[in-house]
């Protein structure tokens, strides 16, 4: 089997997000924010990418995982609070980019460590949402259907820090 048809779950919409997220940097994007207009921008840009991948998301899942409708009445209830919770996680990581945004010219070692110790930490509370919900997910499925979803989401997770990263610049 090959590569390309062992991950059947890598889509034509996740590598569109990807090559358009590359196709959108330019050497501006490795400078921080200097205006509102330029902070507004990456906003924006950041909420259009979860927006999008969370859109494509629910296709993605919907599509690989060719759910049964008893599949479906189970899966989506729970879906829809693990998902609520993911985005109380990715606006809790957007407030930490808009700090980071707003004290990159004046960055102090105390302030990169909040920083730095406040990342680690919403990426453990994401990874202990997915810990979570798995039994729910495995409740509603089955062990295996439960991983299958697994297999989808924690890429696109993946995804979106790659996408937003990519629009940060490096700490000074």
């Amino acid at each position: 089997m090959s590569r390309a048809t062992s991950y059947p779950f890598i889509s034509a919409s996740i590598v569109s997000v990807l090559l358009l997220g590359g196709l959108t940097m330019s050497t501006g994007s490795a400078a921080p924010p200097s205006s509102e207009a330029q902070k507004k921008n990456s906003d924006y840009y950041i909420e259009l990418v979860r927006r999008d991948v969370r859109q494509d998301a629910r296709e993605i899942i919907g599509e690989k995982l060719a759910f049964t409708q008893a599949e479906a009445d189970k899966f989506w209830p729970v879906y829809e609070r693990y998902e609520a919770e993911l985005k109380r996680l990715g606006d809790e990581k957007v407030a930490l980019i808009n700090d980071y945004a707003d004290n990159y010219k004046n960055m102090t070692d105390a302030k990169s460590g909040e920083l730095t110790s406040k990342a680690i930490d919403l990426d453990i509370q994401r990874t202990g949402l997915l810990k979570q919900y798995l039994p729910e997910f495995q409740k509603a499925l089955t062990n295996r259907r439960a991983a299958q979803f697994y297999q989808i989401e924690m890429p696109l997770l993946k995804i979106v820090d790659l996408q937003i990263a990519s629009q940060l610049p490096m700490m000074p």
